[in-house]
């Protein structure tokens, strides 16, 4: 089993991940069903510059995969490799003892709230509606993972949220394409959770799709769009 790197603090841990919301505000979400598979896309998402890499508890050996990760990284990020699907306390637990340096959830678990705040683990808990939202925010969310937006309105159903909680930082997510990510930043999302748009045929479309991610994430909109056949 790898080494987890420990030189780093849980403080500096929580802070740098962070520092690289804006600098990189895509969520990179890894979820395979094949752990080689899982590994291949979790270090082209690392190569290709993005900086927070979440690999979710649907990957076969998940937590084993985030120790490698963080073995081959070193002792400081970023990247920085956290762990999604959170359900559970155990879940929660596992991911603590595995080294992952934030928790992603897709709902909201007061005991995994617990143990991310008793680690200092910077959280991102999901919720949908304005009550899940705040509950979310209460229970110590860095980040509140507003999902499955597309099914109830998209980035139409989030400026709406927003008109009342609008101090709340959040995240979109639930299953869009690179091209909708100005829509969901105009929305008022400051970070943007997306896996398999990211990927395309090969390396160098992968790479493309990435840029163009970060590009779009961070308002960067003279960037060339990619072809509608591959967004």
């Amino acid at each position: 089993m790898a080494t987890i790197p420990t030189t780093q603090t849980a403080v500096d841990t929580h802070l740098g991940v962070a520092q690289s919301l804006p600098r990189a505000p895509i969520v990179a979400v890894v979820r395979t069903a094949r752990t080689a598979e899982a590994r291949a896309v979790a270090e082209l998402f690392i190569a290709a510059g993005l900086e927070l890499v979440e690999v979710t508890f649907t990957v076969p050996g998940a937590t084993d995969l985030v120790r490698e990760l963080l073995a081959a990284r070193g002792a400081a990020g970023p990247p920085w490799i956290g762990m999604g699907t959170v359900t559970t306390a155990e879940r929660a637990r596992q991911a603590v003892a595995a080294g992952a340096e934030y928790l992603v959830s897709p709902n909201i678990n007061p005991a995994v709230a617990e143990i991310g705040r008793e680690h200092g683990k910077y959280m991102i808990l999901g919720a949908l509606t304005a009550t899940e939202v705040v509950a979310a925010s209460e229970l110590g969310a860095d980040l509140v993972k507003v999902w499955p937006l597309p099914p109830v309105g998209g980035p139409a159903y989030l400026s709406v949220l927003r008109q009342p909680l609008g101090d709340i930082p959040m995240l979109a997510g639930g299953g869009y394409g690179v091209e909708e990510i100005p829509a969901y930043r105009a929305a008022g999302a400051i970070a943007f959770g997306i896996g398999a748009p990211l990927l395309g045929a090969t390396p160098e479309e992968s790479r493309r799709r990435i840029a163009r991610a970060l590009a779009l994430a961070r308002g960067e909109g003279d960037t060339p769009a990619l072809p509608s056949e591959v967004r």
